[in-house]
């Protein structure tokens, strides 16, 4: 596909022999515009065949310092047309709309990719947004994407901590490994999220189980909340514990049992010293995280959108 995007910058594919000054731009740009979305800002796995072949650009100005990028992040299953958009223009060049036409080249890429790689399959392309990023919210709508999930972190400060409650019929204990086959396919079951065996292991391996419960019934286990901490233990910052993951069955909801799961998990940050407590909340609800405020006390901090768009196989982008 032609490289070309717009007139103010020198536009080319970014090979690995960039990817050092990539990572600077990124790191410019974050601290510029005090980003939340280092998440998916990290390097892709070039081990895939598509990588960076044809899938991202970059735009360099006639001193040579490299100030845009687009990179379309294709999803490594080989039965799924997804692709993440992921680019950024250095804030001195935003004013040129560079941004809308980085983003048009993105999306005529996607589609080229889709129609080489997988035809036949609707076309999924996505780009998170932060609340700060009005430009970008706005060119993505202009464009034909729509909000399709709300991730929200709340935290909890522990100087104070719910007295946990109890279930009838249900017990909670203390997660162990031996519970990771079992509670990988009631995820599944939660979220409809087929996470592979390996993935599900390394995730695992992040949690402290100290900080983690499940519980359980006569049929098994219905739930579980899974915490680690946030990777600012030490002097610099106090320790905040991590809620990654919670779930309970369909079956069972409404019973008060997602309360009592992180209730001892609030309580078990406490005793190990931790000052507050996190979790990142997933949902379609904007309004999702007004629950737990106000039956747990968490209160909302920052806030990204995924913003999403489909191409019907057989038609192109407008």
């Amino acid at each position: 596909m032609d490289c070309y995007v717009e007139d103010h910058l020198n536009w080319k594919p970014v090979t690995p022999a960039d990817l050092e000054e990539l990572d600077c731009l990124r790191e410019q740009i974050g601290s510029l515009d005090d980003a939340l979305l280092s998440a998916t800002e990290r390097p892709v796995d070039l081990a895939g065949d598509d990588g960076l072949d044809g899938n991202c650009i970059g735009g360099w100005d006639n001193y040579g310092s490299l100030l845009a990028f687009g990179w379309n992040v294709v999803d490594p299953d080989p039965g799924l047309a997804r692709v993440t958009l992921v680019g950024g223009v250095h804030p001195t060049h935003r004013y040129l709309a560079i941004g809308r036409k980085l983003l048009a080249w993105q999306q005529a890429r996607a589609v080229e990719w889709w129609q080489a790689r997988r035809p036949g399959t609707d076309l999924w392309m996505g780009c998170y947004v932060e609340a700060g990023q009005p430009g970008l919210h706005h060119n993505l709508r202009n464009a034909g994407f729509v909000v399709e999930r709300h991730f929200i972190d709340m935290h909890h400060s522990l100087r104070t901590v719910p007295v946990p409650r109890d279930v009838d019929g249900v017990s909670f204990v203390p997660f162990e490994h031996g519970h990771s086959d079992e509670l990988h396919t009631l995820h599944h079951l939660c979220f409809g999220a087929d996470v592979n065996h390996d993935h599900w292991e390394t995730s695992l391996s992040r949690i402290r189980p100290d900080w983690s419960w499940v519980a359980l019934t006569d049929e098994g286990a219905i739930g579980y909340v899974l915490s680690g901490d946030d990777g600012e233990e030490g002097l610099d910052a106090p320790l905040e514990g991590w809620t990654e993951r919670l779930g309970v069955h369909p079956h069972h909801r409404r019973r008060g049992i997602a309360s009592a799961l992180l209730e001892r998990t609030l309580l078990s940050m406490s005793r190990s010293g931790c000052v507050s407590a996190g979790i990142g909340v997933d949902t379609t609800e904007p309004d999702a995280g007004v629950a737990l405020q106000a039956t747990l006390g968490y209160e909302q901090g920052d806030s990204v959108l995924l913003m999403s768009k489909i191409v019907t196989a057989g038609k192109s982008v407008s």
